[in-house]
């Protein structure tokens, strides 16, 4: 059988190069994206300042999920200070080296700080000069030369905007590439640390002749509740932003890869199906002669595994340069470190190489079940047009998933909350599948709609594209189903995101009712609160901190974990300065053990005012404050609103990101915070909405995915449409033969492939309507998302463009040979 599918395959190359490319690209994109699955397990940055210590000891940084994945906190989590006793009590150790990191900038250039006493661990030696002392600081080499700093001069280090001045006692011989250092003694380090019973981190250095890993184990064993590093996972410990990294990587990967394998088998299924259906005349002549079903299942199944393969075994290849191209895309917008590495192992390959296959495979047999079955009479007869109508079990499987479809896009009228605008969200894919098996009845209904105007403006083109598409409706439908594809996907995910920007740009711009806005870029130390408030024509001011909590809750019955921006606030004079447009309760009641959440974050959570609910603040501390009051403007300003004092407790930095100013006098006020130095005061538009630099990382990830998924689904509409195409040279040879022109031949492809962009962009965009009506809805109230016009002429240009060009190419190739050549 083998030997016949190569012949088969040698003498029949057109079907087979189709179904080929669309395996490969399939492969190639899966390859990918288990790549970036397998870096998020295990991938990273290696060390720097924890170069020289072979373990490093740490809290535990990440929220333990039992139905999910682990997920990262915001903070850092620090360890009590007897940590370091406990692990320099372990044998093995031969010294336990506290690291403490306080945020500064030296000269507007961001640095971190840390004690003498951590310098061993990278380790750093001294270039020029001595050890620092009181008053004193030692820079390391680079970020002396940014400066422009030696020794024996005078800096300015600044401190929450608290500027004070140093003298450069020495300069390191060393400097990393990705944060730059300078060291205090360690009793100035730990007195602008401010928490003298905490470190960040453990360095732990061992004793001669003792093995890492073995000394880890020991150290896991004798202090309970740290977690232990060693090899490139220590930079996980030193860099807070690659542990994150790491999750988000997975989770990335995770929900980029499910979507990918839906639309990959789809294509792949649609280009094996229109690539059976091109050879129904070689199966109803094999039938005819006596070859019975099992043998063409056995022959469609023995092409497919060469053919897919071989495809799929050579996509993996470009799936592992795919995968480097986007590490390089998400590093270029900010969402992956520039140095984070690639973990490259077979098991991406593998699995690629599995799923293509095996898709392939189900959609082989699924395709050839009809033209292994059929009489050879009846096959014969219809191996020239499309005489099958679409049968039943189709189109109620249509009907129902666009019904599922609407069904879900509503969601957020019925259910509200994350849940509704989650199923929303989700609901573009069932439309999809809904348009793809009704995709005949489709084409034959909007060809019954167009097809008179078309005959009236091309009495030639038109007619005989009309009776083509009539005639032809699957072959139509299998090249209409990937441009909805794209076109849907596009329009969901470019127009969720803008509809969602813009309602929290807006309520962050309609939310801040104070006069000024003061900012700081390393962020506001309590002493600037302060001054602001000593400031003249200042009536009050609310510092603003912000952060991340989780919240426990049960979401379809199943247990969930979310993550939601927070911010704290001093209610005292918060009307006068932040309108977060209250629904329920009063926020003059959030004080102490209590807490504001937004609307959506309640009716997610499933509690109301007076109810109780457990919190992990962004370092991994548990509250469990009392809920007082509910508010509207959660897009603009967190979904948890707590108070001041208890949120910025437990942030790594102890800082403010921004101080809101009511001023009695706004021109007595500017002066007197113009004098201020080391701060940024701005009117109240200054103030960005929470989450903002989430919410933009989180659209340029989507963005990239989306063009990586279109760029598939562009190639399988080439694929598709080129296959069409091509495969109508006998067609197209039989016209000219009987009196039609090349130029008409040309009209009537170019008729068609309107035709079918003009389906595509019209179902495709309606497709796109419920997803992005319930969205809106859920999120913002109102039904009308908000729908970019140059963003949405670019979807339907690229649609366009692309329908033109692979119906137009092969058309012109095809024309080129002679018609008695080409019939023959």
């Amino acid at each position: 059988m083998f030997d016949h599918a190569k012949a088969t395959i040698r003498h029949r190359k057109g079907p087979f190069v189709g179904v080929f490319v669309a395996v490969l690209a399939a492969a190639a994109l899966l390859t990918g994206l288990g790549v970036l699955f397998e870096s998020g397990l295990r991938a990273g940055v290696p060390p720097q300042r924890y170069a020289g210590a072979p373990v490093v000891v740490g809290a535990r940084q990440a929220i333990q999920v039992a139905e999910d994945l682990d997920q990262p906190y915001r903070e850092r989590v620090p360890l009590p200070v007897e940590t370091l006793e406990k692990v320099a009590a372990v044998p093995g150790v031969a010294k336990a080296v506290g690291d403490i990191t306080v945020p500064v900038t030296v000269g507007g250039v961001p640095a971190g700080a840390h004690g003498w006493g951590s310098a061993e661990l990278a380790p750093f030696s001294l270039r020029d000069g001595e050890r620092p002392r009181t008053d004193g600081v030692v820079l390391d080499s680079a970020l002396a030369a940014r400066t422009g700093a030696e020794a024996g001069d005078e800096v300015e280090i600044a401190l929450g905007a608290v500027p004070r001045t140093f003298t450069v006692t020495g300069v390191t011989g060393q400097a990393h590439s990705r944060a730059a250092a300078l060291f205090f003694t360690d009793e100035q380090a730990g007195e602008l640390f401010g928490r003298p019973e905490q470190v960040d981190a453990v360095g732990v250095l061992a004793e001669p002749g003792v093995d890492a890993d073995e000394l880890a184990a020991r150290i896991s064993a004798a202090v309970p509740g740290v977690v232990t590093y060693t090899g490139d996972a220590r930079g996980d410990v030193e860099f807070l932003d690659v542990g994150q990294v790491r999750s988000q990587l997975v989770v990335l990967s995770l929900s980029f890869a499910g979507t990918a394998i839906m639309i990959a088998m789809m294509v792949v299924a649609s280009t094996l199906a229109l690539s059976v259906q091109q050879r129904r005349r070689e199966f109803a002549l094999l039938r005819a002669v006596a070859a019975t079903p099992r043998q063409v299942h056995r022959m469609v199944g023995a092409e497919i595994l060469l053919v897919a393969g071989i495809a799929a075994v050579l996509g993996v290849l470009p799936g592992y340069a795919l995968a480097y191209g986007l590490r390089s895309a998400f590093a270029a917008v900010g969402t992956l470190p520039a140095d984070f590495g690639l973990a490259l192992g077979p098991a991406p390959a593998v699995a690629a190489i599995v799923l293509c296959l095996g898709t392939a495979r189900i959609a082989g047999w699924v395709a050839a079940r009809r033209v292994a079955r059929i009489q050879p009479v009846d096959a014969l007869r219809e191996s020239a047009v499309d005489a099958k109508p679409v049968g039943r079990a189709r189109v109620l499987a249509g009907v129902v998933a666009l019904a599922l479809g609407t069904g879900a896009a509503v969601l957020p009228v019925f259910l509200p909350g994350e849940i509704g605008v989650a199923g929303a969200g989700g609901s573009a894919l069932l439309m999809v599948v809904g348009i793809a098996l009704l995709g005949p009845r489709l084409v034959a209904v909007a060809i019954r709609l167009a097809g008179g105007p078309l005959r009236r403006m091309s009495p030639v083109g038109g007619y005989l594209a009309v009776a083509n598409v009539t005639a032809s409706a699957r072959r139509l439908a299998v090249a209409v189903t990937p441009l909805v594809l794209a076109v849907t996907l596009a329009s969901v995910q470019v127009f969720l995101r803008s509809t969602v920007d813009a309602e929290a740009r807006d309520q962050a711009d309609r939310g801040v009712v104070a006069d000024f806005v003061v900012t700081a870029p390393s962020g506001l130390a309590p002493s600037v609160t302060d001054r602001v408030r000593a400031a003249a024509g200042v009536a009050g001011v609310t510092p603003v901190v912000r952060s991340q909590v989780f919240v426990k809750h049960t979401m379809a019955g199943q247990p969930e974990t979310a993550a939601l921006a927070a911010q704290g606030v001093d209610p005292e004079g918060l009307a006068n300065t932040l309108d977060l447009v209250p629904r329920e309760g009063s926020m003059e009641s959030l004080r102490d053990d209590t807490v504001a959440l937004s609307t959506m974050a309640a009716e997610t959570v499933g509690v109301g005012i007076g109810d109780e609910l457990e919190l992990r603040l962004g370092d991994g501390a548990v509250v469990r404050p009392t809920l007082v009051a509910t508010y509207q403007r959660g897009l603009g300003f967190g979904d948890v609103t707590l108070p001041h004092d208890v949120l910025i407790a437990h942030t790594t930095s102890r800082l403010d990101q921004s101080i809101l100013v009511d001023a009695a006098d706004s021109g007595a006020a500017a002066r007197s915070l113009a004098a201020i130095q080391g701060v940024v005061v701005a009117d109240r538009t200054a103030l960005a909405a929470a989450g903002q630099a989430e919410r933009d990382a989180n659209s340029w990830v989507n963005l990239i995915a989306l063009f990586v998924i279109l760029g598939y689904v562009a190639i399988a509409v080439v694929n598709t449409l080129v296959m069409a195409t091509a495969a109508r040279s006998r067609e197209f040879a039989l016209l000219r033969l009987v009196g039609t022109g090349d130029r008409q031949v040309r009209r009537m492809t170019l008729i068609e492939s309107l035709i079918v962009i003009a389906i595509a962009v019209v179902v495709g965009s309606l497709a796109a309507v419920p997803p992005l009506v319930g969205v809106a809805v859920g999120m913002t109230g109102s039904p009308v998302p908000v729908v970019e016009p140059l963003a949405y002429l670019g979807i339907v240009g690229g649609t366009a463009l692309l329908g033109l060009l692979a119906i137009g190419v092969p058309t012109r190739l095809a024309l080129r040979a002679r018609p008695i050549t080409a019939i023959a």
